[in-house]
């Protein structure tokens, strides 16, 4: 009797730990910095969009400043992104449909250096419309360099 009581303790709490490993990235977009999809200034570090190919696109984060800069994230988690309608309603977030593996990590981004994420957006049924593309790094402190672009369905 005590065993089974035991194990069931022990049961309990195991569930609760890995219950509060899960969910450990905001799920907020960032108001951290200017958002941008151009060409980063000398002195500075910005986020940047850009498409590759239909529904392929590049995120990238630029340094063009003297210091180095070391991203820390709580999980395999390093970037995220979403797609929005004209009137501002998100239709897709990624990290609402993704898992991340949950270890703690680390980027560390040169003088000069950048970091780049390439990802699909889904072909979902879109009408026609301007939709609004953005996307951010996921650092568990710090600034997260967002960046956005205009995407129109024709």
């Amino acid at each position: 009797m005590k065993t089974g009581k035991a194990l069931a303790w022990l049961l309990l709490l195991t569930v609760a730990l890995l219950l509060a490993g899960c969910g450990t990235s905001p799920s907020a977009e960032p108001d951290k910095g200017s958002a941008s999809s151009g060409a980063s200034e000398k002195g500075e570090v910005s986020g940047m969009l850009k498409q590759v190919e239909d529904n392929l696109y590049l995120y990238t984060v630029d340094n063009q400043t003297e210091d180095a800069l070391n991203f820390e994230f709580t999980s395999g988690q390093r970037f995220d992104f979403t797609l929005s309608n004209e009137s501002g309603e998100e239709l897709y977030r990624m990290s609402s449909v993704s898992m991340f593996i949950q270890a703690l990590g680390e980027e560390t981004l040169e003088p000069g250096g950048k970091l780049e994420y390439e990802f699909e957006v889904p072909a979902a049924d879109l009408g026609a419309g301007d939709y609004q593309l953005k996307a951010w790094l996921t650092p568990k402190d710090g600034e997260a360099y967002p960046a956005e672009m205009q995407i129109t369905v024709e």
